[in-house]
């Protein structure tokens, strides 16, 4: 576990709290974090335009180490990233007892692909705590 992780733990698990809207506000949060992140990648030539979408998680994902043991799945033209291990969950690492769900993931996925021009519909499937599905389309 790292400051990092600490710090988006504590950043979601406070927007968890905020009620029913806390995903959509969280999704919002991500996309920033995800321009962020995608800056400084470009700056460091860690990313370009010409790179797939697994080549660009598996280079956010090593970065910020997510979930290291992370699972890209691309089937019938979509695109699903499941995640177990989270380092990130307010719920499963940071215990906070959120009713609904507040994961920033598919938001700084697409916040950092904004930064390449591309823009992909990253819908998440959660099961808070347990196990996270972002499909990509």
């Amino acid at each position: 576990m790292r400051y990092k992780h600490r710090i988006l733990i504590g950043l979601t698990g406070a927007i968890g709290k905020m009620g029913p809207q806390s995903q959509i506000i969280t999704n919002k949060v991500g996309y920033l974090i995800g321009k962020e992140l995608g800056d400084e990648m470009l700056k460091r030539n860690l990313i370009n335009p010409k790179m797939t979408y697994r080549e660009i998680w598996e280079v956010l994902n090593n970065e910020i180490q997510i979930d290291p043991s992370s699972v890209f799945e691309e089937k019938e033209n979509k695109l699903t990233i499941t995640i177990e291990n989270c380092n990130i969950c307010p719920k499963k690492v940071g215990k906070y007892p959120i009713p609904g769900t507040a994961c920033p993931v598919g938001g700084m996925f697409k916040g950092l692909c904004s930064c390449l021009g591309k823009e992909p519909e990253a819908e998440p499937e959660l099961i808070p705590g347990k196990i996270c599905k972002i499909i990509i389309a």
